[in-house]
């Protein structure tokens, strides 16, 4: 007879304590019956291996730092990571990760300093990896590797979603026909810092389609490179259905043939691009209201006109939780953006009225052990109680 040890779980905790509890349990237990309705209601993780990661003593896991998880993961495997501050990691392998929480009312956070998403060799690199509910102070595509040949150095086809972002560059390996492509993020919060396109002024490689869709842009700068060095971007960068705010000074720097659809410019200035389109978007409380400007080129802009958002402040300021960027009757946002979508976060392909504190994984919101003991080849009972998150 194995002896258990009850752990009764309460609002703050999530599915990531189950799959925790999952994983010790079967150390000890040949069979968990009941386990099977829980891979039922969560398929997108039946087809891989789950690794869990926790630095918190009370909530045990597989892993204490989130590189350990990384290094015993096999491609396309998931990595759960519960609320706690983590140094970071390095991946060449395309892997899902999935955070608790970006905002910690109801959930703790899941935080990640110094992340790298690389390349290992010319059949091996992180493309296709996901990222969900996690805050990272520093984001690094890299799609270098030692003895590369020109092409060989890409990345590509990376989600980002209901992530804070606070730094991120992209750093090709450095030679022609390097590439980093088909990077999206969405739903995300961009609290201030920088965002590199590019990082070399040399032989900067090709960045193609890379999409920032439905977020929130507060203070952050956008470049091309670290030195300023003006790129073209042939219309691969996509600006679409984003609120920015709290920026007086320019936006973009040395930044050429970008595309912004369907955005708010809210007390943010949409200056420092050049031979650019801007389609649709709505400029308000700016230094600089009139789009395009210089060698820009679009059409049906809405300068400087109140978005009439549900909740913001008048004079603008910076993001909090509480905010409600929908938008009033009578905004001039609603519907008139491209293809008759609202401009702002709530039209496009990903619309909110705010962003979403957390991924869209279940919430335990109750769970527990009944019994203390069970017989060898027994059946273990779990109660669970769960919210959806959409």
């Amino acid at each position: 007879m194995r002896h258990l040890s009850e752990k009764n779980l309460h609002t703050q905790d999530t599915l990531l304590d189950f799959c925790i509890i999952y994983s010790n349990l079967t150390k000890t237990m040949k069979r968990i019956a009941s386990l099977c309705a829980f891979f039922a209601v969560i398929p997108f993780f039946s087809n891989a291996t789950v690794w869990t990661v926790s630095n918190n003593i009370d909530r045990p896991a597989q892993f204490t730092t989130v590189q350990q998880a990384i290094d015993a993961a096999s491609p396309n495997d998931t990595i759960l990571i519960t609320g706690g501050t983590y140094d970071g990691g390095t991946s060449v392998k395309p892997l899902v990760y999935y955070g608790e929480a970006i905002e910690g009312s109801q959930f703790p956070v899941t935080t990640i300093n110094n992340f790298t998403l690389g390349r290992f060799n010319s059949s091996l690199s992180s493309s296709g990896s996901r990222c969900y509910g996690i805050v990272f102070s520093n984001v690094t595509l890299n799609s270098g590797f030692g003895g590369a040949s020109a092409g060989q150095q890409t990345l590509s086809d990376m989600i980002f979603e209901r992530c804070i972002i606070s730094n991120y560059s992209n750093q090709t390996g450095g030679n022609v026909g390097d590439d980093i492509s088909n990077v999206t993020f969405r739903n995300c919060l961009f609290p201030g810092g920088t965002f590199y396109f590019t990082y070399f002024p040399w032989n900067p490689g090709i960045i193609e389609n890379i999409t920032i869709t439905n977020c929130v842009i507060q203070g952050t700068s956008f470049y091309s490179n670290i030195y300023g060095q003006l790129y073209d971007f042939n219309g691969n960068i996509l600006f679409r259905n984003n609120v920015f705010i709290n920026r007086p000074t320019q936006t973009f720097y040395a930044i050429q043939e970008a595309v912004l659809e369907n955005n708010i410019f809210y007390a943010a200035e949409p200056t420092g691009l050049s031979v650019s389109t801007f389609n649709n978007n709505i400029t308000y409380l700016c230094n600089s209201n009139t789009i395009p400007y210089g060698d820009n080129l679009g059409s049906g802009n809405i300068v400087n006109a109140d978005p009439l958002f549900i909740n913001y402040p008048q004079l603008g300021g910076p993001h909090s939780w509480s905010y409600d960027y929908g938008l009033q009757a009578g905004s001039p946002a609603d519907a008139t953006g491209t293809n008759g979508t609202d401009i702002g976060l709530t039209g496009g392909n990903a619309p909110v009225n705010n962003l979403p504190k957390y991924a869209k994984i279940p919430g335990v919101t109750s769970l527990s052990i009944p019994v203390s003991s069970v017989p060898v080849g027994g059946t273990l009972q779990i109660n669970i109680e769960a919210e959806s998150r959409d």
